[in-house]
């Protein structure tokens, strides 16, 4: 079975962390009998007409299932979140959907969510001037406190504050100075020490969890990229529980969900559309790519014998 993944790299550019990830879902699709085709956003066209469609290199493409892996930020973002909308409008089969991605992918919306839902999380602002910042960083708590952008991955967009001036100097610099995306203020846990764990949801299922470790002199971030150490975790029965609801409510196939452990219970960080597989991978010892194309294979099953029931 051919299997398609949509990446917003450029044909031939991958960053490193894409590169790794489509090296082991196609090793992991051979090993299994089946062949991957790598959709490039920038070869895509959308056509209106009686209905919608998309081209691809002009030509419509025929698609048993899509593996959606959303690596952008804000660049281009109308293109890429339509394209995304596109595809499920020609109601191909797809990990991802285009309203998972929109909710995971906009820290702000995540959050909208995510206390909608009565889920765990740190406080947080939102804000769009350097306006009333001493009354917010006293709810919050004491400094250090986290400012991140609103949308980031890997670690991109995310500071440490340890004062009010130095909050207020950067508010001012970024949202004050005409950036046009509001700025999140967010509690730092102090006791998570550089620590977090990351839950990776496939469907219904808990593929397996990591700690990540930041290891670096100085650095609060865990990522995996920026040099964390990882290492296999076990989830407790209320983490499972909000790692499930958080991917839920976010409305996703694939999800890696980020938990700080406070002392007073776990709380969700962020909810990521598009984690990556080698740190999960190299903490757990699964075959997480190999899940994913077994996940797929089922959804593209189903897809056909529909198809043919409707003939």
């Amino acid at each position: 079975m051919k299997i398609h993944i949509l990446t917003f790299n450029k044909p031939g550019r991958p960053s490193p962390v894409i590169k790794t990830d489509l090296d082991l879902l196609k090793k992991a699709a051979e090993k299994q009998g089946h062949e991957i085709e790598i959709i490039h956003a920038p070869d895509c066209q959308l056509k209106f007409h009686k209905t919608t469609e998309v081209l691809i290199k002009n030509k419509k493409p025929e698609i048993n299932v899509l593996i959606n892996r959303p690596n952008f930020l804000r660049e281009h973002i109308e293109f890429r979140v339509s394209l995304i909308k596109q595809f499920s409008l020609s109601n191909i089969p797809m990990l991802n959907k285009y309203k998972g991605v929109i909710r995971a992918k906009n820290k702000m919306r995540t959050m909208q969510i995510l206390a909608k839902k009565n889920i765990p999380i740190p406080k947080t602002y939102f804000v769009r001037s350097a306006e009333h910042l001493e009354e917010i960083a006293k709810d919050i708590g004491k400094f250090p406190v986290i400012i991140k952008t609103i949308a980031g991955s890997h670690g991109n967009g995310v500071s440490l504050v340890e004062s009010e001036r130095g909050l207020k100097s950067i508010v001012e610099l970024l949202v004050d100075g005409g950036n046009p995306a509001p700025l999140m203020i967010q509690k730092y846990v102090k006791e998570s020490k550089g620590k977090d764990i990351r839950g990776f949801i496939l469907g219904k299922r808990i593929l397996g969890a990591m700690e990540r470790i930041a290891t670096k002199k100085g650095e609060f971030r865990s990522n995996f990229h920026l040099g964390g150490r990882v290492g296999v975790a076990e989830l407790s029965r209320k983490e499972k529980d909000i790692a499930f609801a958080a991917t839920e409510a976010c409305g996703l196939d694939i999800a890696g969900v980020d938990i700080l452990r406070t002392n007073k219970g776990p709380v969700v960080l962020e909810v990521n559309a598009n984690p990556g597989l080698e740190g999960i991978t190299e903490a757990t010892g699964r075959d997480i790519a190999g899940e994913i194309i077994k996940y797929a294979v089922q959804k593209a099953k189903r897809y056909i014998r529909k198809k043919e029931n409707n003939k």
